[in-house]
């Protein structure tokens, strides 16, 4: 969906009109500039439900304004209406994705960071901050967000990002400047004495304080491309079978000592790509990342190797020497931006993947612990965000057509990965 239609979001509360009909209020409130509806209904019947929807629907018609049903699938279909929106606790999204279609607008909440990283993983339409802050209009949700919870949640979101919460003319101006690109009100224009100047100041708030507009954030399109890739990973016996703690020994064995081979010139790469940095704190923060987790992998490296009694003695398979040489190559290219885009899946694919693991994984009787904690760590974690801050600051100042071998050199190298995985549990 175009990100314009989620600019002015309204969720209905026929308890907050001040005694008038949500018909009018909601015309009203597009008129004024509402750019998208939800309507919420938690007390109704079914049949009241669907005659309110249908109501809507034809009042938005005209005004091209999207009407999405909160929570209820079967309201939904039985109106047609654009799509709707989901909670935690509501029906799974790959069902309703599925009863839907594709061409339905499908929202999901997020009440946490991990429910935005899980949101990631579909093709959901749009995230919902939820709540930003406390309000008394939604009292079924977890702790607040705040500005700074939000902010992170922006960062980490690779879809749109809708916020939500105790939100009004004085609480959007700082909530915008997050980088949101949907800001849903309820009881500031339901309950407003006009709904349509309600709206058009709030309107008037959101444009007034958007974060100037740049190219877009390149990770967030280079992951976007590659999430089936990402996807196949978590899917993969390999990945799962660690999770579970039941990955056989000897497959693990022959994916460390490839991750041996493959480490030794990741390492050398990661410091030629230090060098390449310009003198500043970018080089400093670089070195030190690339310092921290060489050693971190190196430290976790030994102790399984000496668990599992590991050779060494191996050569690089097929898959260790095409993806060195692929980043060798992009080191060798001399472009600082395609460089780091092709070293950058190695260290957000395994932070990604070991914090999926560390929330999925066999807590009480699994071999692997180390692998997953390593990997899952704050430490590793903030260090995988700078970096990826750093490709988003390069990428900013860089040319289309560097953004454009930055994004090839990022999915190629997220494949070897995925190949990487596999050639652990299947050998040749």
């Amino acid at each position: 969906m175009d990100k314009k239609q989620l600019e002015l979001y309204l969720v209905t509360d026929r308890n907050l009109c001040l005694g008038r009909d949500l018909e009018s209020v909601v015309e009203e409130a597009v008129k004024g500039g509402v750019t998208i509806v939800q309507l919420r209904e938690k007390d109704c019947s079914t049949a009241e439900f669907i005659k309110l929807a249908q109501r809507l629907k034809t009042i938005l018609k005209p005004y091209k304004v999207p009407l999405l049903i909160n929570d209820r699938i079967d309201v939904a279909l039985a109106v047609d209406a654009d799509g709707v929106h989901i909670g935690q606790s509501d029906m799974p999204y790959e069902i309703a994705r599925k009863l839907l279609g594709r061409d339905k607008i499908i929202g999901v909440s997020a009440e946490n960071i991990d429910d935005i990283r899980k949101a990631n993983l579909t093709d959901a339409d749009y995230v919902a901050i939820s709540p930003v802050y406390a309000t008394p209009t939604k009292t079924d949700t977890s702790k607040p967000f705040g500005l700074e919870g939000t902010a992170r949640a922006v960062e980490t979101a690779i879809i749109p990002t809708c916020a939500i919460g105790g939100l009004n003319k004085e609480t959007i101006p700082a909530v915008t400047a997050t980088g949101v690109d949907s800001i849903a009100v309820v009881s500031a224009i339901c309950s407003a004495a006009s709904p349509k100047v309600a709206a058009a100041e709030l309107l008037s708030v959101i444009r007034e304080n958007k974060p100037q507009p740049s190219k877009g954030k390149w990770t967030a399109e280079a992951w976007r491309g590659s999430e089936k890739i990402y996807e196949d990973i978590c899917a993969h016996p390999f990945i799962t079978e660690l999770a579970s703690g039941t990955l056989a020994q000897e497959k693990f064995m022959r994916y460390i000592a490839q991750d041996e081979v493959y480490l030794k010139a990741y390492g050398d790469h990661m410091y030629k790509l230090a060098d390449m940095l310009p003198e500043g704190d970018m080089k400093a923060m670089f070195y030190e990342f690339a310092k921290s987790g060489m050693e971190m992998e190196h430290a976790m490296h030994e102790l399984l190797i000496e668990r599992f009694n590991i050779d060494l003695k191996v050569e690089g398979s097929h898959v260790t020497k095409a993806y060195n040489d692929h980043t060798g190559k992009c080191i060798e290219s001399g472009v600082l931006e395609v460089a780091l885009a092709s070293m950058l899946p190695c260290m957000w694919i395994y932070n990604e993947v070991g914090l999926y693991i560390y929330n999925n994984r066999n807590k009480t009787q699994n071999p692997y612990t180390e692998w997953v904690e390593a990997y899952s760590s704050e430490e590793f974690t903030d260090g995988v965000k700078a970096v990826l801050d750093m490709c988003d600051e390069l990428a900013d100042k860089a040319s289309d057509e560097i953004r454009a071998e930055m994004t090839e050199a990022f999915h190629k190298a997220a494949f070897y990965e995925w190949a990487f995985w596999d050639y652990g549990y299947y050998g040749e």
